[in-house]
């Protein structure tokens, strides 16, 4: 399976889980930038416009669901699946209603976790990062936007 072009944030405060998502995404070909915390990943998301989000709700600093909600009411409608070794019936619906798209519970099943970006993906109409790039032009189609050694060139 290639899914280079699919990029997936993972915002894991656990190292060592971090590596283990990071190796099982990279095996079925996805391209991953992982995050201990949520510092500097907003700015991520704005400029390499992620195709999906892997997010820990146990984080230093801001908490996975009101980083995700924060992000909701910015207009960022990025897939999420939380990844948490939350599991009450409270935390699940806290998830979702934060706007998330799927929660699964540590611990977790790489197979299963794949299966469910595969579909989440599938659902969302995502077949890569919208970048078309060659050398050092990039058109975002997501975002309407052309680059030039990353910086914007105005269109008319």
């Amino acid at each position: 399976m290639e899914n280079k072009e699919i990029e997936i944030v993972v915002i894991e405060d656990e190292a060592d889980i971090l590596e283990l998502l990071e190796y099982h995404l990279k095996k079925e070909g996805y391209s991953v930038t992982g995050f201990l915390s949520t510092e500097n990943v907003e700015q991520f998301i704005e400029e390499e416009s992620p195709s999906l989000m892997i997010v820990d709700r146990n984080l230093p600093g801001v908490e996975g669901s009101e980083f995700v909600s924060n992000l909701r009411k910015q207009g960022y409608d990025i897939p999420v699946v939380f990844l948490t070794a939350r599991d009450k019936e409270s935390d699940l619906e806290e998830g979702f209603n934060s706007g998330g798209d799927d929660y699964m519970t540590k611990p977790f099943k790489s197979k299963e976790l794949i299966l469910r970006i595969a579909a989440l993906l599938k659902r969302s109409g995502i077949k890569a990062n919208d970048k078309v790039k060659y050398r050092d032009l990039v058109l975002d189609l997501h975002q309407h936007m052309l680059s030039i050694d990353g910086k914007p060139i105005e269109l008319t």
